[in-house]
This record gives structure tokens, C-alpha cells and sequence, in this order.
């Protein structure tokens, strides 16, 4: 086997009813896709590895981060939801293929064991959402960061692991916030690229055509203020 989907998923934690207390309203028509993509994954197999792409965490200038801690756990308590959690194991063997397939594809990558990962709400927030479509709870994850890559380095990663066979099902999990500079109420404030960025990646996702994320200038990725382009 090899990959058993793969997914998209934004990370505001204002989404988690727990953190936002009826805020989280305001963002009705994320929350209505997520919830079609949480049913649409209750009808597929179970993926015995979870690879989550995170923007929030630690990362590495110029190398693929692989978080390589045995388990990792985390709550959005920083957000004043504790009791909002993750708790999941680490596939160190199969982090060893993974690098395996980064090695053979000259792919940058380090490694560091990073076993609190509750300030990365960049993974935390998509994993307590997928929690309970799994009666057995989460599968083995690996939470990796690609923010130290270049956007061309993140689209050879990506091709690298389209390519990638193992024997186990896997499943991709892609965490990115689009701009967040869409509004003068922004806490980043106002900024026109953010438009522009975000009519960009949703023509890239329903063209399946990167190269023209790959052609955004300077000036529009600085100024939509994003987390989600690699």
C-alpha cells in the first residue's frame, strides 16, 4: 500500500468549540467543510501512519523537519482549552523509510525529538479533529515541518512523496492557514496580496497545477502573511 488520502485542513484554533465559544460561528463555512471531509474519511480505511505537515512546528533553515520523539502529546491549553488534547505514538521505523525516500530524492531533512508539541497548533488542531473518526483513536503519527524549505524545495517534497511506496497504508495531512491579512480587523492588519494569494492556491488545488503558486512574487507571499504555501 501507500497512500490511503490526503487531505488539506486549515488550524485556526478559534474552530475548537472548546476555544471558541461561539466564536467559532463565525467560521461556518470552514466548519462545514471540515465536517464533510471528517465524514467523507469515516468511509475509507484507517491509515496505519499519519504524515502531518505543520507550519507552527520547529523547523529547520533549509532541511525538511522530522519530529522523531517516540510520542508526542499536547493540548491547546495556551488557547484556555486543556481539555482539548492529543496523545499519539511515533512510527520510528517508519520515519527511517520515509528519510529513506527524502535521502534518495536529495531532499534536506534533520531530525529532533520534540515529545510536547502543544505549541504547534498547526498540528493540534486538525488531529483533535480527526480523533473521533476513529473508534481505535489516532493512528501512529509523524508530524514533520517544511517551513524551512524554499517553495520550490516544498514542491520537489511534495513529488518526492506522490512517488513513495511502503508497505503500510498512509495517509498525508497537509495543515496551512491561507492569508491572514484579509481585513483591517486582522491582528496581522490589512494587506490586498491576501486576496491575491488565496485566489491563487484555490485555482492551484482545483487545477492541480502548482507551477503558478510557484510563480507568486515576493511582494504577494510577504504580504498575505501566510502559513499555508509550502
Amino acid at each position: 500500500m501507500s497512500w490511503v488520502w490526503a487531505a488539506l485542513m486549515p488550524h485556526p484554533p478559534i474552530i475548537v468549540p472548546e476555544v471558541g465559544r461561539g466564536r467559532e460561528a463565525e467560521a461556518a463555512a470552514t466548519l462545514s467543510g471540515l465536517g464533510r471531509l471528517v465524514e467523507a474519511l469515516r468511509a475509507l480505511p484507517r491509515p496505519e501512519v499519519l504524515l502531518v505537515l505543520s507550519p507552527h512546528q520547529p523547523y529547520a533553515p533549509g532541511a525538511l523537519m522530522i519530529n522523531n520523539a517516540p510520542r508526542i502529546a499536547g493540548s491547546l491549553a495556551v488557547f484556555g482549552a486543556p481539555q482539548v488534547g492529543v496523545d499519539a505514538p511515533v512510527p520510528l521505523e517508519d520515519i527511517e523509510r520515509l528519510t529513506e525516500r527524502l535521502q534518495a530524492a536529495g531532499l534536506p531533512f534533520t531530525l529532533a525529538p520534540v515529545a510536547d508539541i502543544t505549541k504547534d497548533h498547526g498540528a493540534l488542531v486538525p488531529l483533535a479533529a480527526l480523533q473521533g473518526v476513529w473508534p481505535e483513536g489516532l493512528p501512529p503519527v509523524i508530524v514533520a515541518s517544511p517551513i524551512g524549505l524554499a517553495p520550490e524545495q516544498a514542491h520537489a517534497l511534495g513529488r518526492a512523496l506522490r512517488g513513495f511506496a511502503a508497505p503500510k497504508g498512509w495517509a498525508l495531512l497537509a495543515s496551512g492557514d491561507l492569508s491572514h491579512r484579509l481585513t483591517p480587523q486582522a491582528p496581522a492588519g490589512y494587506n490586498p496580496q491576501g486576496a491575491v494569494f488565496d485566489a491563487a492556491v484555490v485555482a492551484a488545488l482545483k487545477s492541480g497545477d502548482a507551477g503558478r503558486l510557484l510563480s507568486l512574487s515576493r511582494e504577494t507571499l510577504q504580504g498575505a502573511g501566510e502559513c499555508g504555501l509550502r
